[in-house]
């Protein structure tokens, strides 16, 4: 069982992420939630229902503002992210580390 340390949920059993808008360079953005169509209705990765918010880190999730796979594209400035629960809540900052 993993933990998704954002939202604090099992996240191959939970619908969706909590934590669904980014914030690059000041702007905020809706967090990706385009899938594979995976058979089984869940994302291969992170687990969420199909359609909904993927957890942070997960491999399929796409950066909202270049389109690119978040966990490796260069829109984050310093690799720093800032996940936001809408409609409002506390800010969280994390590390993206790349290869």
């Amino acid at each position: 069982m993993a933990i998704c340390p954002d939202c604090e949920q099992e996240m191959q059993q939970a619908d969706s992420c909590n934590y669904n808008a980014i914030i690059i360079n000041g702007v905020e953005y809706e967090r990706s939630r385009e899938h594979f169509g995976e058979p089984n209705g869940r994302c291969h990765d992170c687990g969420i229902k199909h359609g909904e918010t993927h957890h942070f880190g997960c491999d399929v999730e796409r950066c909202p503002k270049c389109g690119l796979q978040l966990i490796g594209c260069y829109c984050l400035p310093n690799n720093i992210a800032i996940l936001v629960k809408r409609p409002s809540s506390p800010r969280r900052r994390f590390r993206i580390i790349k290869p």
